[in-house]
């Protein structure tokens, strides 16, 4: 099954108006350079708000996509022998997140996912295919075979 996300955006709505309102005041009073500097850090943010990740779950694969619009601008497909662990831990007070840490370089963050089953598809998935399970305190545990790290 197919899960997807974007990231919330009330912050960057708020450092979107900062720069802009910074940016053209400085444009203003011939302070070119800062102002210019401000409202690319603005279209940076705006270029950031049509961005999306999708994650597929198959039997014995993820793939992981990072959309701009609609087109495909990156994409990661981890094979079980690629993923060393998984984590599941609390993002923030109410969020579940979760990281695949893999034999490459960097980990890959699962965050803000609807709908919200995609952890415990997450977890069978793991489970399935033998992979290490890290539970960070916060989360409750569904099954008892979990490792805890505190």
């Amino acid at each position: 099954m197919t899960y997807s996300a974007k990231y919330p955006t009330a912050v960057h709505s708020f450092i979107l108006s900062l720069m802009l309102v910074q940016g053209f005041y400085q444009l203003l009073h011939a302070n070119y350079g800062r102002g210019l500097v401000q409202i690319s850090i603005g279209l940076i943010i705006i270029f950031s708000y049509f961005i999306r990740y999708q994650v597929t779950l198959h039997n014995t694969s993820i793939l992981y996509n990072v959309m701009f619009l609609r087109f495909v601008i990156f994409s990661r497909k981890l094979v079980c022998s690629d993923i060393r662990k998984i984590i599941f831990k609390p993002i923030g007070r109410s969020q579940k997140g979760a990281f695949i840490y893999t034999n490459k370089v960097l980990p890959i963050r699962l965050v803000n996912f609807k709908p919200e089953c995609m952890y415990e598809e997450l977890q069978l998935f793991a489970k399935r295919n033998l992979l290490t399970i890290v539970r960070k305190d916060g989360l409750k545990a569904n099954q008892q075979e979990m490792t805890k790290e505190s």
